[in-house]
């Protein structure tokens, strides 16, 4: 099975979790570093892996927009809002 991960983040725990199961990530050469594939049955893939992944990069993602919100705050500047849409 190939699963595309649109970030580092996302395909290191991907992979992290695949290696919990027992489950060996790889790629081929010349694939993107982007691309995770797996050889695994396609009724655990749905019915554990992957609502257990979505579940954890949910809980990922607050985590790191928890934190780089406190580190621009903190270190780079205390008002870290998005810029404002301006009509052109």
């Amino acid at each position: 099975m190939q699963f595309s991960m649109k970030d580092q983040w996302q395909r290191r725990l991907f992979s992290a979790l695949c290696r919990r199961y027992e489950i060996e990530p790889y790629r081929y050469e010349g694939q993107r570093h982007t691309t995770v594939m797996i050889r695994a049955p396609q009724r655990f893939v749905d019915a554990t892996l992957w609502p257990e992944f979505v579940e954890l990069e949910n809980a990922l993602n607050s985590w790191l927009n928890e934190a780089t919100e406190r580190i621009i705050r903190e270190e780079v500047y205390g008002n870290a809002i998005e810029a404002h849409e301006r009509r052109g």
